[in-house]
């Protein structure tokens, strides 16, 4: 069964160039060793201010619970920074072990001494899923 990483970055948005070739890069190796897809998503710039929630109407049924977070707030993002939503799906559990730990231990996706770190690696947030329901796209006609 399909078996996905999912990061959260914060990340500065004078940063986010370099974060693409470093995404390319890593994206090639992780590919190479079992990955089938590397998915970046840049947060939509008019969610940017910490407030916003995809439906106002969700965000009002649920104002008895209190402030609902954002993926600002989750990824503690501050001033000059913006969110990336980042994932990489494996054929399975398995494959993603053994492919993620010889792509772990490639030189082509470790640091070099001279590069500058991009992300604050404590403030990413990650995890490992197995996929619980997908629903395909329909097209009308």
């Amino acid at each position: 069964m399909t078996y996905i990483d999912g990061y959260l970055i914060p990340i500065a948005t004078d940063k986010l160039d370099a974060y693409k070739a470093f995404s390319e890069k890593i994206a090639s190796v992780y590919r190479e060793y079992g990955a089938i897809r590397i998915v970046d998503c840049l947060l939509d710039p008019g969610d940017d201010d910490g407030k916003q929630f995809h439906a106002d109407e969700a965000r009002d049924a649920l104002a008895d619970a209190g402030p609902l977070r954002d993926f600002i707030a989750a990824a503690d993002a501050g001033p000059g920074e913006t969110v990336i939503l980042s994932w990489t799906e494996w054929p399975s559990k398995a494959a993603r072990d053994a492919g993620l730990k010889k792509a772990l231990s490639d030189p082509r996706v470790q640091p070099k001494p001279d590069e500058e770190m991009l992300f604050e690696g404590r403030r990413l947030v990650a995890g490992g899923f197995t996929r619980l329901m997908m629903f395909q796209e329909h097209r009308a006609g």
